[in-house]
């Protein structure tokens, strides 16, 4: 699936979990879940995250700019004494040196970013981050299951799995999902207005 349509899986759920709730927890809730949903395709260099974050959007310098970061963080971590730089050291080398829809598509991939994620809601008392990361990563990781590509969802095994039932990405069914999602959007946002 395409980077937007992920966006729109995430928002438009963010959107239906932050019903009811105060402003604040709305929007903590929607970003969160955006993001989460584009996570997982950091693992390629034209990922949206990726556009934003390196300077060549090729598999090498994606590669080399990951394992150099990561590298840092656990250094980092280690000076600090941060458990949580560690980790996100670790997942930022394994996302660089792995495949699209490897590591970050994968159970260790979301147990370790989703960690990152939970230590940090804990210290500043933010669930809602934590929730909403969570479901726009799992959902990322659903969609995918259902391309013809799937997903390495036992990685290190390289093995991708995926249902029987496929979406072509960029195809008429994905393009229903974007279509529905951004409606749904829309009428929760026409909600909230009223």
């Amino acid at each position: 699936m395409t980077g937007k349509t992920h966006m729109a899986v995430g928002i438009a759920t963010g959107l239906a979990l932050s019903t009811g709730k105060p402003l604040r927890e709305q929007l903590i809730l929607l970003t969160a879940s955006a993001i989460g949903s584009l996570v997982p395709d950091l693992d390629h260099p034209k990922s949206k995250l990726n556009q934003r974050i390196l300077v060549f959007k090729n598999r090498i310098f994606k590669v080399l700019s990951y394992l150099i970061i990561g590298v840092g963080l656990i250094y980092l971590g280690s000076a600090l004494e941060d458990i949580v730089f560690k980790i996100l050291g670790i997942a930022l080398m394994l996302t660089g040196i792995s495949s699209h829809r490897g590591f970050t598509h994968s159970l260790l991939g979301f147990f370790l970013f989703s960690s990152i994620v939970q230590i940090y809601s804990i210290r500043f008392h933010l669930n809602e981050i934590y929730i909403g990361f969570n479901i726009g990563y799992i959902l990322h990781l659903v969609m995918d299951f259902f391309t013809p590509q799937g997903i390495q969802l036992f990685f290190p095994l390289t093995e991708s799995i995926s249902s029987p039932i496929t979406i072509k990405t960029n195809g008429e069914g994905e393009n229903l999902i974007f279509i529905g999602s951004s409606f749904y959007s829309i009428y929760f946002l026409v909600q909230l207005i009223r």
